[in-house]
């Protein structure tokens, strides 16, 4: 099936028009699987939708996930599933022992180090490099490309500081929430679950690098 999109203004009707082309293509393909892809906020809701106006009341025949939770129905079946997810308390830590250990490497950072709420703001910051696919050697290019603005390229430096040293400190079965999407980017092409199945997307305003790369290998 080719790429078909589903175009109107809001509130015409565009949602509705595609839980229903997927509900009966799911009745009458029954041997395809069929995933419907939505914002992780938005998957409990578009089940009840489906639940509503499906002629059985049911979803069995459709999967209403999001990015992520079809990364897991993906790691499941292709036995990846050893590994540590690192929350957002995880990764503070981290940060932490990278901030005791490095601090002589930080120029910026440093007198911030210790000040509340600096290291949830690297984390932060740290999440939307692996979200947006900068990677180490991306960041370390940029700042040496910055001798005309100091100010900048030691910032950049600093995080390159503790980026390094987050990638360092973690373990081989451990992933952040952010590199689950790239692993299944990686591992997407054998997933027989996903050949030859039928998805849709709905309720997204866009997608960041890392989720279009993603799409791409869907």
């Amino acid at each position: 099936m080719s790429l078909q999109l589903i175009l109107g203004s809001a509130g015409s009707g565009k949602s509705y028009d595609l839980y229903q082309y997927m509900i009966r293509h799911s009745i009458e393909e029954p041997e395809k699987r069929h995933f419907l892809l939505v914002p992780e906020q938005f998957t409990m809701q578009t089940q009840k939708t489906i639940a509503a106006i499906h002629p059985r009341h049911s979803t069995a025949s459709l999967d209403i996930v999001s990015f992520e939770r079809l990364a897991y129905r993906v790691f499941e079946e292709l036995g990846f599933r050893n590994y540590t997810l690192l929350d957002d308390m995880g990764k503070s830590m981290i940060l932490r022992k990278v901030a005791q250990e490095r601090e002589q490497e930080f120029h910026l950072f440093r007198k911030n180090l210790k000040k509340p709420g600096f290291i949830t703001q690297l984390k932060s910051m740290l999440s939307e490099f692996y979200q947006y696919g900068v990677g180490l050697e991306q960041l370390k290019m940029v700042s040496g490309q910055m001798e005309g603005r100091p100010l900048l390229k030691y910032k950049l430096e600093d995080l390159s500081v503790a980026y390094e040293g987050f990638a360092e400190k973690l373990s081989a079965d451990a992933i952040t929430a952010e590199e689950v999407l790239i692993r299944l980017c990686e591992m997407a092409q054998g997933s027989r679950l996903l050949k030859g199945s039928v998805m849709a997307l709905d309720g997204f305003t866009g997608f960041t690098p890392v989720q279009n790369k993603l799409l791409g290998e869907l």
